[in-house]
């Protein structure tokens, strides 16, 4: 396995829509170990394949219990790896509002309107087929990987004014890469 470089925006890549993933193979399934592997080096809860550059639909999570998320409460999806390849959500209920933070906006955080609850159909980078009820954290994390691989930065789902503040605050760190 190895670490992959996480791109920061304003790179291209982080709002281009990524491509559907038809080939499971050898190559896949190394890639999705190197995600894993990056996210949990970057102190990160989910990677979407854009992150690091590459336009497959390709997202990984995995939450630690940290205690603070859900009261307390042990849920069923902490501590636990997911890949989901080529998600698609098929159904929401209710909404929350959580802060977020995302490792191509490093030191950045702010408050996502989402849905409460979201059922997710997906692949394994094996290609068997799978569905996942998501709720709190994990709900919130699964919609923001799925917006990246569709293209969508989280600060396109926030008011005018705070995506502007959060696009200046990252221009002014002057060392983000452009070129990807």
């Amino acid at each position: 396995m190895s670490l992959l470089k996480v791109v920061e925006w304003p790179a291209k890549v982080l709002e281009t829509p990524a491509s559907e993933v038809k080939d499971f193979n050898a190559d896949l399934v190394k890639f999705v170990a190197d995600m894993h592997e990056t996210m949990q080096h970057s102190n990160g809860i989910g990677l979407a394949a854009n992150q690091v550059g590459d336009l497959r639909r390709v997202i990984v999570i995995e939450i630690p219990h940290a205690g603070g998320d859900t009261d307390g409460e042990v849920k069923w999806w902490h501590n636990k790896r997911f890949t989901f390849i080529n998600p698609v959500i098929t159904k929401k209920e209710g909404t929350i509002k959580w802060q977020e933070g995302c490792l191509s906006f490093p030191e950045i955080f702010d408050f996502v309107d989402r849905a409460a609850e979201i059922w997710v159909k997906a692949f394994d980078e094996n290609g068997k087929e799978f569905e996942v009820h998501a709720d709190g954290l994990f709900s919130v994390c699964l919609q923001h990987e799925i917006d990246h691989i569709d293209g969508i930065v989280f600060f396109k789902r926030m008011s005018r004014l705070k995506a502007d503040r959060i696009k200046t605050k990252m221009l002014k760190r002057g060392n983000v890469n452009v070129e990807v």
